[in-house]
């Protein structure tokens, strides 16, 4: 057994595990030297964290930050739909496997699984599944489409994919939600402009991931003008109605704020993306070095190495964590990679894939 890699200081279990980045954790004790502040949004690091949303992406954005991923996702939708729409997704989404019941709680909307064998969808996809007859009031009618970038699965989006998933959701009558827990990671790995991958490419709505980017917590919604802008205004109108009335309206606003403002000052938010992306290309390229199957592409920081019962085994008992993802029988390995994690977090499990590869 290693000793190196017993009880890791690190792990791959997950990018929600890794600590804080330090301008976000700078950040946090500034915005607390600074004495009072006006509550609930209206101080002055709300407004910074503002104005960076619309440096990056448009003056003309409406932006709100709530504390988690599953607010965001679910009021961000919530406030596309109405509670007689369906709300279409990928089989093995967030919104599907891990948002419990807060989508149907927050939306009242139906929701559709698309048992898609790929990674992403794709307009064909979607087309099959929204067969809804517009205007029939014994269907539900069509709602918001919702994909993740980059995907559960740690593939990218590319923007003529999103585009061409937007045009075929527009066309059926759905908007566009895109959830980017790890966005920054899609916007790392094609090294694009951040427009490409939504105003520009049609997309309706943002859920712009902080926390697994090295935020203590926050996630920002943010609300793209497409065509007229009437569905955008709407939806700016009574998100903070949605906020309030789940209780995710946080008093002291400047705390999740100021790591925004923070981090999106610089690129420092895709710098500790793309790294986190190069560990984990680094861990993939390794694996398959030694003889594993890599299931998904490598392009986000998500590698999916298929482990079979007596590799998983011997790694967790030299002190490894990870998740087993999906069916198990697909003996499939979540290796998550964070933006503290190092070479030697990679070198140290490697050389223990290696030696476990030997065993089997």
């Amino acid at each position: 057994m290693s000793t190196h890699s017993t009880q890791p200081k690190r792990t791959f279990r997950s990018d929600n595990n890794a600590g804080v980045c330090p301008e976000a954790t700078r950040a946090l004790i500034d915005a607390n030297n600074t004495g009072h502040a006006i509550g609930y949004g209206d101080d002055q690091l709300t407004k910074e964290a503002v104005r960076a949303f619309q440096h990056i992406f448009t003056p003309d954005i409406h932006v709100f930050l709530v504390a988690t991923g599953t607010i965001a996702n679910t009021l961000a939708v919530a406030s596309l739909t109405e509670p007689w729409q369906r709300i279409l997704c990928h089989r093995h989404s967030h919104w599907n496997d891990d948002e419990s019941t807060a989508p149907e709680r927050f939306t009242g909307c139906r929701t559709t699984a698309i048992d898609s064998p790929n990674s992403k969808l794709t307009p064909a996809d979607v087309k099959a599944a929204a067969s809804c007859a517009r205007g029939d009031v014994h269907q539900p009618q069509p709602g918001v489409l919702t994909i993740s970038n980059a995907t559960e699965f740690g593939e990218v989006y590319s923007p003529d994919e999103t585009r061409a998933l937007c045009q075929t959701a527009h066309e059926l009558g759905y908007r566009v939600h895109v959830d980017g827990a790890r966005f920054a990671n899609a916007v790392a790995h094609l090294n694009c402009d951040p427009r490409a991958l939504t105003i520009d490419a049609g997309v309706d709505a943002l859920s712009f991931g902080g926390t697994k980017n090295g935020l203590a917590l926050g996630e920002a919604v943010i609300f793209f003008a497409q065509s007229d802008g009437v569905i955008c205004e709407r939806a700016a109108q009574v998100f903070p109605f949605h906020r309030k009335g789940a209780g995710a309206l946080l008093s002291k606003h400047r705390f999740v704020a100021a790591p925004f403002a923070a981090t999106l000052q610089n690129q420092v938010w895709l710098t500790h993306a793309a790294h986190a992306n190069a560990m984990a290309s680094k861990l993939s390229q390794g694996l398959a070095h030694i003889g594993y199957e890599i299931r998904y592409k490598t392009q986000a920081n998500a590698v999916f190495p298929v482990f079979s019962p007596t590799v998983r085994t011997a790694l967790e008992a030299a002190g490894h964590e990870f998740y087993m993802f999906g069916d198990p029988s697909w003996n499939l390995a979540r290796l998550m990679c964070s933006w503290d994690t190092n070479e030697e977090d990679v070198h140290a499990f490697l050389q223990d894939a290696a030696a476990a590869k030997r065993a089997e």
